[in-house]
């Protein structure tokens, strides 16, 4: 029988605060294990509240007369603690009659179980609660290299008329968990979601900060956040609630923008005056929020903000010159940076706890002639890609079962500019622009070999295309010659390629 001796862990690496009971990686529920997702549930307990944040917790633990507990790998009292319970077999799922990519069959065996402390009568669940089971569902999922489609509702999958979890749109959920995962996962860039809503941010020919965005609700906006003047590329995500983006002033100090809901977007610097040579990277990581930058020695700056204590932090990650701009991602709880030098060796930069920033070259030494861009897949490897000295896709990956580098040349024929990659579902797609203007789209998932297309996009690209997964979707965004941001995406179900143009006006 598996086990999740890791849950823990992966949950602190998040930034969500975790309590252990007694031997819980020993205490389950005879029985198969091998879970796929995670299932959402209320207790139906007494109300929680601050003053009693878990009445409901002694249950999950050892059970009803009826039922031998753990009812649960995790409860969520009240004030977001997750309170963990089991790393094996729980009592909490019952029959699945399927939902999403969840199959028929015995629940306790196929998911990962949260008891959200909250009677689901006369009580709701608390937003400590939702950003906790947001953040904690999304480290699992990651852990276990699956999307936010296999995250589900009790009342989805169950063949006896659960109504848990009570008061809570899934589908929105299920939204910023994706938007967590992409966050967390290295979709982080230009493009990312936030909620049901779908962002790309761009300097605009002013010289300010366009933040488009579209969601069913208002379809295409694009407010000016204003922050000028500024150059390149931009970077943005989202973390506890919030979007944050950031790009580089023409004055060489960063700019960082963050908004929630309807109010207006707060700018700040970091204490970056000066600083700031390319475009900035980043993503968010457990309670902190991160961005790396070329200083003006050529070396690696980083700078976090921790949310928990409130502080700013940073300096220089080792002695590497580098060109260029970084692409940065998360990688389970490791932290990777990538960029080129000058002479076209691949640099990349790690972290994780317990060590200190350290640095290698993946055994890449010249032929990198643009950004790389990467992404952490399924847990288990993390890429990058790079446009080689020949024009064409050169791709590597760190396999974290083996301890190998692997990689080689991807077919499709050459490019300029730099990729963008990103993962949808379990597929891996790159794009980029070819010299007249077409698309260059790469993509790969398990049992197939890597393929190319242009997704009918022909002579109209102007500039560095970026990449978004959503549930059930994946997008491509673009300058076009006259300034205006061209966008396409591709419909899981339908296999439908869909196409509109969010107008603005984009620097080159």
């Amino acid at each position: 029988m598996a086990t999740i001796p890791w849950l823990a862990d992966v949950l602190r690496a998040e930034g969500v605060q975790v309590v252990e009971h007694g031997d819980w990686r020993n205490y389950m529920r005879p029985g198969s294990f091998d879970p796929i997702g995670v299932l959402w549930h209320h207790t139906a307990a007494s109300t929680s509240s601050p003053q009693n944040p878990h009445p409901g917790l002694s249950v999950v633990i050892n059970g009803r007369p009826d039922l031998p507990g753990p009812l649960a790998q995790a409860l969520v009292d009240y004030n977001g603690v997750f309170h963990v319970i089991s790393a094996g077999r729980c009592n909490h799922a019952g029959r699945s009659g399927g939902s999403g990519p969840i199959p028929v069959g015995d629940g306790n065996t196929m998911m990962v179980g949260w008891e959200i402390d909250y009677n689901g009568v006369s009580q709701e669940m608390s937003p400590a609660q939702y950003w906790a089971s947001v953040k904690a569902t999304a480290a699992v999922l990651r852990r276990l290299g699956r999307g936010a489609e296999f995250a589900r509702g009790h009342k989805e999958t169950s063949t006896t008329g659960k109504i848990d979890p009570a008061f809570i749109d899934l589908n929105a959920m299920r939204a910023d968990v994706a938007a967590h995962l992409a966050g967390s996962g290295g979709v982080s860039g230009t493009a990312y979601g936030y909620g049901d809503s779908q962002h790309f941010t761009a300097v605009n020919t002013g010289g300010t900060l366009t933040n488009f965005s579209w969601s069913p609700s208002t379809g295409v906006i694009r407010p000016d956040w204003g922050g000028a003047a500024l150059a390149g590329r931009t970077v943005g995500y989202v973390h506890e609630g919030l979007q944050h983006v950031f790009a580089r002033g023409a004055d060489d100090t960063l700019r960082h923008w963050f908004q929630s809901g309807g109010n207006p977007p707060g700018l700040d610097d970091w204490d970056t005056a000066g600083l700031v040579k390319s475009a900035p990277a980043g993503f968010p990581y457990g309670s902190q929020q991160h961005v790396f930058f070329r200083n003006p020695q050529g070396r690696l700056e980083h700078r976090f903000y921790d949310t928990s204590g409130h502080h700013l932090n940073g300096g220089v990650w080792g002695d590497i010159p580098f060109v260029g701009n970084p692409v940065a991602f998360v990688h389970r709880d490791q932290q990777h940076v990538f960029a080129r030098t000058a002479s076209g060796g691949l640099a990349h930069w790690y972290w994780w706890p317990g060590i200190d920033p350290g640095h290698d070259d993946w055994g890449v030494t010249s032929g990198v002639a643009s950004d790389p861009t990467g992404f952490s897949y399924r847990g288990q490897q993390h890429h990058v890609f790079f446009r080689n000295t020949a024009g064409n896709l050169e791709h590597r990956f760190f396999d974290d079962p083996s301890g190998t580098v692997n990689g080689g040349v991807w077919p499709g024929g050459g490019f300029e500019g730099n990729p963008h990659a990103f993962v949808h579902r379990d597929q891996q797609h790159v794009f980029a622009r070819r010299p007249g203007g077409d698309l260059a789209h790469w993509y790969w998932w398990p049992g197939i070999d890597a393929g190319h297309d242009d997704w009918g996009v022909r002579g109209v690209v102007a500039g560095d295309p970026a990449g978004l997964s959503v549930p059930g979707q994946h997008h491509v965004f673009f300058r076009t010659g006259d300034g205006s941001l061209a966008h396409r995406f591709f419909i899981d179900d339908t296999g439908h390629i869909g196409a509109d143009n969010w107008g603005g006006g984009i620097a080159a």
